[in-house]
């Protein structure tokens, strides 16, 4: 039979939420960049139709 093996608290654990909300924060960063990105590329072609609008 395994012998339960337990963690201390606050040690190892607080490492890894410390860099799990690193990861989180780091994607957000990257949706966020990747949504303003995609948010320019729709105003250009909104800009940019067949036919120029304000002539």
């Amino acid at each position: 039979m395994p012998e339960n093996i337990t963690q201390e608290p606050g040690e190892d654990s607080l490492e890894e939420e410390l860099e799990r909300e690193r990861r989180e924060h780091a994607l957000i960063d990257e949706e966020k960049l990747g949504m303003d990105e995609l948010e320019e590329e729709h105003l250009k072609r909104e800009r940019q139709p067949g036919s120029p609008a304000g002539r």
